[in-house]
């Protein structure tokens, strides 16, 4: 048995890897090299290699699969990385950022939500298998429907929002060309194809960005994978990104978005990742086999290319603004949202700040706008964040008094007839003055009784 024992013995040692080979994992392989670039190029675009980016040289731009891709760095809005981003494509499930954004805009989280229209019951899926009167709570429909890419829900959103499917997709095109989403035309809430339904990769992270600002969506597709309640349909509570674990386990810091596929589009994805306070996001279109694996070397990439500078923190004070008519000449200004500027490693630029008053007239209330923080880059303003009172300046009776043009009008009335009294005493008090010098020159009168008395002789006959 011993001399047995020994080959089997060596037989399972060579046949493990783990054991054969200790401190090594089994799954590690080294990637397959490829003759020429050129070669592993073509099979990245072909979509049988995910995308990639050299680490040792960033100036190279990521190689991806997809024909259309952009990189946002979220604070700023400013574009990172570009490839025909303005080239109309079908946005498949991506399309649910909208309609979630515009449900987040439109309900409260517990506000009840009824499914009222039989023909949910036949929307092709994803969905949430939802049943007809079944009821959610705004806030649990809007996890499933995201992390579920719930086409069904999509309906009953837009039932709930605007009456009817074509009534909401009017209200999504009005939004989006609020934000600036001017290349995009939506037909229906969920993203299944309709060759009218489009918009660009720079339209999606536009939409993207503000959707992302909104705390109720941020809070939605931050974490992959939640438990939901409903009314009706008990056996299907648990929802799940199809990200989870390509994106979210596998890029440090993700939180977010959306995938989606349909044949007509192909793979697209959305991506979030957020580290030390500096978010990028990452929109993938048309992708040939995976969105997410081209979304992943592109955030990577922007993360190793381009670091971030501070320029303001919320809640921190940030400059003196002066005031008008107030009890103080000037009021603390505080940032209202923490600007991370990005600066290029390989490329580095000059960053400034100043401050933009508004006028300022007390009243001023505590958090109300008093100006503006402005970020120049080469002398060019990139970024704008509005700076808010700290504390209330009251108005001041005195300076607001002596602002008033009527009150010079009146001081003006008032001193001009001051004057002309003031100046009419005088001249009667000179006269008086004469006069009194004139009655002491002339000799006084005679009177009557002292007059000499003549006496003439009388006549005689």
């Amino acid at each position: 048995m011993k001399l047995l024992s020994l080959p089997l013995a060596l037989l399972l040692l060579c046949s493990v890897p783990s054991l054969a080979r200790p401190g090594r994992k089994a799954s590690l392989r080294k990637p397959p090299l490829y003759k020429t670039e050129a070669e592993h190029i073509a099979l990245v675009k072909s979509g049988k290699l995910p995308g990639y980016f050299n680490k040792a040289d960033l100036s190279k731009s990521p190689v991806l699969s997809a024909p259309s891709a952009l990189l946002m760095e979220y604070d700023t809005g400013e574009v990172l990385y570009e490839s025909a981003a303005d080239t109309k494509r079908y946005p498949a499930s991506t399309t649910k950022i909208l309609t979630a954004l515009l449900f987040a805009e439109n309900t409260k989280p517990d506000d009840i939500v009824m499914c009222t229209d039989p023909a949910v019951l036949n929307v092709e899926p994803s969905s949430l298998h939802i049943k007809l009167k079944e009821r959610f709570r705004a806030g649990q429909l809007l996890y499933g429907f995201l992390l579920r890419s719930a086409n069904d829900g999509g309906v009953v959103i837009a039932d709930h929002v605007s009456g009817s499917v074509p009534a909401f997709a009017q209200k999504m095109n009005e939004r989006a060309a609020q934000i600036g989403a001017t290349s995009s035309h939506f037909v229906n809430p969920h993203g299944l194809h309709d060759p009218n339904h489009y918009t660009t990769a720079r339209d999606l992270a536009l939409m993207t960005r503000i959707a992302l600002q909104n705390p109720r969506f941020a809070d939605a597709v931050s974490i992959p994978r939640r438990t939901i309640s409903r009314s009706l349909n008990f056996k299907d509570l648990v929802v799940e990104s199809k990200a989870k674990k390509g994106f979210y386990d596998v890029v440090a810091g993700a939180d977010g978005v959306k995938t989606g596929f349909t044949n007509p589009a192909r793979h697209c994805y959305v991506g979030s990742a957020t580290r030390n306070g500096r978010r990028l996001l990452a929109i993938i279109l048309a992708a040939p086999s995976s969105g997410v694996g081209d979304a992943v070397p592109l955030i990577e990439w922007g993360f190793a290319r381009y670091s971030a500078k501070t320029v303001a923190v919320e809640g921190q004070r940030a400059a003196w603004v002066p005031t008008r008519l107030g009890t103080e000449g000037r009021v603390a200004a505080q940032a209202s949202q923490t600007l991370h500027v990005t600066q290029d490693r390989l490329h580095p630029t000059k960053i400034e700040t100043r401050i933009e008053p508004t006028a300022n007239t007390a009243p001023i209330q505590k958090g109300q706008e008093v100006g503006a923080l402005i970020v120049l880059r080469d002398g060019k303003q990139i970024a704008r964040v509005p700076l808010q009172a700290t504390q209330a300046i009251p108005r001041s009776v005195v300076r607001s008094t002596s602002r008033s043009p009527w009150l010079w009008v009146t001081l003006a009335g008032v001193g001009g007839a001051t004057l002309f009294i003031l100046r009419q005493r005088q001249l009667a008090q000179a006269r008086r003055a004469r006069a009194r010098r004139r009655q002491k020159t002339m000799p006084p009168p005679m009177p009557d009784d002292l007059s000499p008395q003549y006496n003439f002789p009388s006549q005689k006959p």
